[in-house]
C-alpha cells in the first residue's frame, strides 16, 4: 500500500498541486438540482481538447471520474450507475447509462458537475456521482460513427452507429441504430502432466470466434400531469459463436497430432427493455419519482464437442424476465435537511432447460444433472429511508436504512422455497475542508445479487466441468467500511485514494450436492481489505497539453476452506490491478495521441477438486486521433500491440482438493494485435 500511495504522491509532485481550481460553484441548469460551493464543475469548454463527440466521451475524460453501469443486478436501486441527467438517474439497465450518453451528443451539454454523494437524493449512496447538465435550448443533432478493424488472422470486423436527438414537439426525443461484428481469433497451447510430472497429453488449438449484434435504442421525454414523463426503450439480438480445431498430442507436440478435436459453440440472445419515469417537483425542494421498468429476453447456447471415440451435445434455453416498481419522495437542494423515503417492489423469474448428452461409443445417453429443468421465481419488496443532514458549513451526515423481504421458489428436480429477510443500514461521515478537498468514512450493510442460472444445470464441455443446479442457494451478506479522499485542484488534476474493509457472511463457493453433482453453494465467511487509487494528472511543467490517467488497487483477502481447512484468498479475486493512459493533445494540429497500459493480474478460482490459477499478461494499446479532416473526427486505434496472452494453471486433487494430486494441465493463450480505423461525423 505504501509504495502505491508513494506513486500518486509522486504523479501528483510533476502535475503541480498549487496550479488554479478547476470552476466551482457553477449555477444549476433550469429544473436540475441546486450544487454546494464543493462540486467541482467541468464546463463544455473544458473538453474542447478532447475533441468528444458524445456525452459519453466527455464522460470519459472527466478528471477522477469512472463510469459505472451498475451492473446486471436484480432490482433497479443497485443498478442505476453513477451517472445523472439533469439531475435524474434514467430508467435503464440492459447497456448501461453508457448507452444513453452515446446518444446525447456534446453540442448539448452545457456542463459536468461532480456530486460527492450528498447533494442530490438521486445520489445518495454513491461516493461520486457525474451530473450531466443539458443545453435547455439545444437544437437538433447526432453522430454517425463507422468502424472498421483488422484482427491478427487479417479478418475485418465493421461496425456501424447513428445517433440522432432533437425535440419533436413538446418531446425530446433520441435514438441509436446500431448494426456490427467482432471477431475473436485466439490460439492455444495445452499441456497435461501425471503426479510425477510426465507429459500425458499435449493439445494444439486454433480458435475463431464471431459475435454479429444488431440494436436499436430511444428515448423521448415530454411535460406531463404537472411533471416530466420519460420513456427508454431498447431491443437487441446478440449471437457468439466460435469454431475449435485441436490437434492432439502424445505428450511432446512436435510430431504430428494422433487425433484431432472440434468444438463448434454457439450462444444467441434476443432482448427487450422497458423503462418509464414520471418525476414532478412538489415544491420546497420536494420531488416525487415513479419507475417502472420491464425486461424480458429468450437466450440459448448450443456446443457440440467431438473427437475420436467420444461426443458431446449440450443446449440449454433460458427465458428471464424480470418487472420492477419503485416509487420515491425525496428533498434536494441546500437544505439542512434532505430525506428520501420510497419503496421498490420486484419480480424475477427465469425458465431453464438443459439437455446434455454423451456417446462413448454406445450411443448418445443423456447425462443427469441436478435441476437440468428448473423454473426459478422471485418476489422482492424493499422499504427505504435515507437522510443527508448539514451539521456544518463543512460538515454533512449521510444515514439510511432498508428492509428487504422475499420469497424464492425453486421447481425443479429438488423443489424448495424460502423467505428471506434482510436489514441493510448505511451511514457516512462527509467533510469539506475545502471545495478542492473531501474526506468520507462510511459503512454500509448490502446483500449480493443472486445469478439465477446457479440455480439450473450448466455444463463447460471444453473443461469437463458439468455443473448442477442449487435451489437452495442464498445471496452473501457484505459489510464495507472504507475511508475515502478525494482532492481536485490545477487545470483538471484529481486524485482520490479509498482504504476498505469488507466482511462476507454466507460467501458463495464450489461444494458437493447431495445427488453428487458440483454446484454454487455457501461455504463460509470472508473478510477482504485493500486499497484503490485513482489520479488524473496534467503534466504541463513536463509537456504542455499532456496527462496521465491511473487506476490502481492492492487488495487481500482471508478464507479458511471448508474442505482442507486452509486460509487462502478468496476466489478470482486478483490481488493487484493497474490501468494507465498518457494522454498529449495538440490543439494546433487538432489532434492527440497516447497510449494506454493494463498490468498483469493473476488470481485462483478453488473447485472442488480442482484449484485454478489464471494469469492475464501485460497490454499495451496505443491511438491518434485528429478532427484535421474537416467535418470529421478519425481515429486510429491499435489494441494489444504486444498481444493480449494468458496463461492458465489446472491442478486436480482424488476425491477432492483434501486428497491426492493426481496431475495438471497448463495452457498457454495468444490473441494478437488489433487495428481499427473510425471515423465519426456530426450530423
Amino acid at each position: 500500500m505504501t509504495m502505491m500511495t508513494a506513486l500518486f504522491a509522486s504523479l501528483a509532485a510533476m502535475a503541480g498541486v498549487g496550479e488554479d481550481r478547476p470552476q466551482q460553484g457553477a449555477a444549476s441548469a433550469e429544473g436540475s438540482t441546486p450544487l454546494s460551493s464543493a462540486d467541482p464543475t467541468y464546463p463544455a469548454e473544458f473538453y474542447a481538447d478532447f475533441q468528444p463527440q458524445t456525452a459519453l466521451e466527455m464522460l470519459e475524460r472527466t478528471p477522477g471520474f469512472s463510469i459505472s453501469d451498475g451492473g446486471g443486478v436484480r432490482g433497479f436501486g443497485g443498478a442505476a450507475g453513477n451517472v445523472l441527467i439533469d439531475g435524474q438517474r434514467s430508467t435503464v439497465k440492459a447497456g448501461g447509462i453508457s448507452e444513453v450518453l452515446r446518444r446525447i451528443p456534446s453540442t448539448q451539454v452545457e456542463r459536468i458537475v461532480l456530486l460527492r454523494g450528498s447533494d442530490a437524493a438521486e445520489a445518495q449512496g454513491q461516493t461520486l456521482v457525474a451530473n450531466v447538465i443539458l443545453k435547455a435550448d439545444a437544437r437538433g443533432a447526432g453522430t454517425a460513427t463507422v468502424t472498421l478493424a483488422r484482427t491478427a488472422d487479417g479478418g475485418l470486423s465493421p461496425t456501424a452507429k447513428a445517433s440522432y436527438a432533437r425535440a419533436i414537439g413538446p418531446w425530446q426525443t433520441s435514438v441509436e441504430l446500431m448494426a456490427g461484428e467482432a471477431r475473436y481469433p485466439s490460439k492455444a497451447q495445452f499441456y497435461n502432466y501425471n503426479a510425477a510430472g510426465e507429459p500425458t497429453l499435449g493439445r494444439l488449438q486454433d480458435s475463431l470466434g464471431k459475435a454479429p449484434e444488431y440494436g436499436i435504442a430511444a428515448s423521448a421525454s415530454s411535460p406531463m400531469g404537472g411533471g416530466t414523463l420519460t420513456l427508454n426503450l431498447r431491443l437487441n439480438h446478440d449471437i457468439y459463436s466460435s469454431i475449435t480445431n485441436v490437434g492432439l498430442f502424445s505428450g511432446a507436440t512436435a510430431r504430428p497430432p494422433y487425433a484431432e478435436r472440434f468444438i463448434a459453440y454457439r450462444e444467441e440472445s434476443t432482448s427487450g427493455e422497458l423503462g418509464l419515469d414520471w418525476t414532478r417537483g412538489l415544491g420546497a425542494g420536494w420531488m416525487a419519482k415513479l419507475v417502472g421498468l420491464g425486461q424480458i429476453a429468450t437466450e440459448g447456447v448450443d456446443e457440440d464437442y467431438q473427437e475420436p471415440g467420444y461426443r458431446g451435445l449440450s443446449a440449454r434455453r433460458q427465458k428471464p424476465l424480470e418487472l420492477i416498481g419503485r416509487v420515491t419522495l425525496s428533498r434536494e437542494g441546500k437544505h439542512a435537511l434532505r430525506p428520501e423515503v420510497g419503496m421498490e417492489v420486484v419480480y424475477n423469474r427465469l425458465l431453464s432447460n438443459l439437455n446434455y448428452t454423451e456417446d462413448t461409443s454406445f450411443g448418445m445417453r443423456p447425462v443427469a444433472l441436478s435441476n437440468a429443468n428448473t423454473r426459478v421465481s422471485e418476489q422482492r419488496g424493499e422499504a427505504f429511508v435515507n437522510v443527508s443532514a448539514r451539521l456544518t458549513s463543512r460538515i454533512d451526515l449521510e444515514a439510511g436504512g432498508a428492509v428487504e423481504l422475499s420469497r424464492l421458489k425453486v421447481a425443479g428436480d429438488s423443489d424448495h422455497v424460502q423467505s428471506l429477510s434482510y436489514f441493510k443500514p448505511s451511514a457516512a461521515l462527509v467533510w469539506s475542508p475545502r471545495d478542492s478537498t473531501q474526506l468520507r468514512l462510511a459503512v454500509l450493510r448490502t446483500v449480493d445479487q443472486l445469478d439465477f442460472g446457479d440455480f439450473a444445470a450448466s455444463v463447460d464441455q471444453a473443461d469437463g466441468r458439468p455443473l448442477g443446479g442449487n435451489s437452495s442457494l442464498r445471496p452473501a451478506r457484505l459489510t464495507r467500511t472504507f475511508l475515502r479522499l478525494d482532492h481536485r485542484w490545477g487545470r483538471g488534476a484529481a486524485l482520490a485514494l479509498e482504504a476498505y474493509h469488507q466482511s462476507h457472511k454466507g460467501l458463495l463457493g464450489y461444494l458437493v450436492l447431495d445427488t453428487g453433482d458440483e454446484a454454487l453453494g455457501t461455504i463460509g465467511d470472508a473478510r477482504q481489505w485493500g486499497l484503490t487509487g485513482d489520479a488524473t494528472l496534467p503534466l504541463h511543467r513536463l509537456l504542455d497539453g499532456a496527462r496521465i490517467a491511473v487506476s490502481a488497487t492492492l487488495r487481500a483477502s482471508r478464507f479458511r476452506d471448508p474442505l482442507t481447512g486452509v486460509v487462502r484468498p478468496m476466489d478470482d479475486l486478483p490481488s493487484t490491478s493497474l490501468e494507465a493512459e498518457f494522454r498529449h493533445d495538440l490543439p494546433r494540429l487538432r489532434s492527440s495521441w497516447g497510449f494506454s497500459y493494463e498490468a498483469a493480474q493473476e488470481a485462483e478460482i478453488f473447485y472442488t477438486g480442482e484449484r485454478l490459477v489464471w494469469r492475464e499478461r501485460p497490454v499495451w494499446n496505443m491511438f491518434f486521433e485528429t478532427t484535421a479532416l474537416p467535418g470529421f473526427k478519425t481515429i486510429l486505434r491499435a489494441s494489444a500491440v504486444t498481444g493480449d496472452d494468458s496463461d492458465r494453471l489446472r491442478s486436480f486433487y482424488t476425491p477432492n482438493r483434501s486428497g491426492a494430486y493426481f496431475g495438471q494441465e497448463r495452457r498457454t493463450q495468444t490473441q494478437g494485435a488489433t487495428v481499427a480505423l473510425t471515423l465519426s461525423r456530426s450530423l
